[in-house]
């Protein structure tokens, strides 16, 4: 099935739900767990706990995909916060809960090649089931 079916989102790229656990640490001593909400080839989102990790700080990152338990660790930089409403969720993204967004640095080409089959996979179940939506 054709991926390009789906539209392309305004990151460029796409995501998929991840819900794995996952663990930030940075060099100056942050340390959270949390979960990996979404990823996609460029990064992660990873609801944490606040306090978050500082906008631009490169973070040690540690993760596992839907299904496959072999963790990723990588080298990220978080990119932008999603701080906590009075209702729970985030400010900035209403429909993701309190934390980050993270830039993948450095990434074990195994790894990202991983990350890109289960994103493909995962198009590609949803443009079949569109076209079996739309045939019936």
């Amino acid at each position: 099935m054709d991926p390009s079916l789906i539209d392309r989102p305004v990151s460029g790229q796409y995501r998929i739900a991840c819900g794995e656990p996952c663990e930030v640490v940075s060099f100056d001593g942050y340390r959270r767990q949390g979960t990996a909400w979404d990823v996609s080839v460029a990064g992660v989102y990873v609801a944490v706990p606040t306090p978050f990790p500082h906008l631009g700080r490169k973070v040690l990152l540690t993760f596992a995909l839907p299904g496959d338990p072999t963790p990723i660790t990588c080298e990220a930089r978080v990119q932008w916060h999603n701080r906590p409403s009075i209702a729970g969720m985030g400010i900035r993204k209403r429909a993701l809960p309190p934390g980050c967004g993270v830039e993948f640095v450095a990434l074990h080409s195994d790894d990202a090649a991983r990350i890109e089959a289960h994103v493909r996979a995962a198009i590609s179940l949803a443009a079949q089931r569109l076209v079996s939506r739309l045939r019936h």
